[in-house]
């Protein structure tokens, strides 16, 4: 993996647009197309031409940091970045074998946790920097409610990207997706198949009883943006308590969400991953 920062793991982008990094180019594009769901070609070629090159100029920078680091059989270096994944389609402009790296192909790891437990985030950054952007033209009435709005942005982008990540998948043989509910990570019962899944899909050599070290570590915050001291698991479904004595809340959360909530198996709730023990 490269890292920019420490603390939650993440890659800012400081590389693009004089420091800027990913809020300029998400911007860009939500300003054209307002969704996750997009072709380039809905673009500006302007649009399309200046956040390729500035792709371009972190990719040389990555590709550097990661130069002396172990690999995997399938692939260079990772990143961990969020807001990112609006950018899918031009990293699979990037990243095809006629694109800016002349790669291969890539991979994408899609991370997903409870949109009612994201509507009660104290990371409101994406509200403040994305949600006029997102809903510059609304197809739905917008809310004055922070939570809300977190709920809305959490729908609509994720929803979307995995609607695009299925879609490519099936016609690009240069890309492929795999999503994890970080739930099921942070479950003991779940923990091992998860790390497992991921492992396989990166081709990671990492043995079998190495994954159940993995799998059986202490999560400390998993790159959390505030440390309660509860420990990781007790931030999960902490909604339940939020909306306690709040059926309208409740309601209206599961009603902006209803479209993610129900593809990632979150309302009602479907078990996706099996519960495995380690082998060792």
């Amino acid at each position: 993996m490269v890292i920019d920062d420490t603390g939650t793991n993440d890659v800012h982008g400081p590389e693009m647009y004089n420091g800027k990094g990913w809020p300029e180019p998400v911007k860009m594009i939500l300003q054209e197309v307002g969704i996750g769901d997009y072709s380039i070609d809905q673009l500006s070629s302007s649009t399309r031409d200046s956040v390729l090159g500035e792709i371009d100029k972190m990719e040389r920078v990555h590709s550097r940091k990661a130069a002396n680091k172990p690999k995997t059989e399938k692939i260079l270096y990772g990143i961990k970045a969020p807001v990112s994944m609006l950018m899918l389609p031009m990293f699979n402009e990037y990243w095809s074998p006629s694109g800016l790296s002349q790669q291969p192909g890539w991979k994408f790891i899609h991370v997903v946790r409870d949109g009612r437990d994201i509507a009660f985030s104290g990371n409101i950054s994406p509200v403040r920097k994305f949600y006029d952007y997102s809903f510059k033209t609304p197809t739905r009435g917008l809310s004055t409610s922070t939570e809300v709005k977190q709920m809305q942005l959490w729908n609509d982008w994720n929803a979307d990207v995995n609607t695009w990540c299925k879609r490519e998948s099936s016609l690009n043989p240069n890309f492929s997706f795999l999503t994890v509910r970080l739930e099921d990570f942070v479950s003991p019962e779940t923990r091992y198949s998860v790390v497992k899944r991921v492992a396989d899909f990166v081709g990671s050599p990492v043995g079998r009883c190495d994954l159940c070290k993995v799998a059986e570590k202490g999560q400390r915050d998993l790159g959390s943006h505030s440390h309660t001291g509860l420990g990781v698991k007790a931030r999960y479904g902490k909604w339940r308590k939020k909306v306690e004595g709040k059926p309208g809340m409740k309601e209206e959360l599961e009603r902006e969400g209803e479209r993610g909530l129900s593809m990632f198996g979150y309302e009602p709730w479907v078990d996706l991953e099996s519960s495995v023990e380690c082998p060792c």
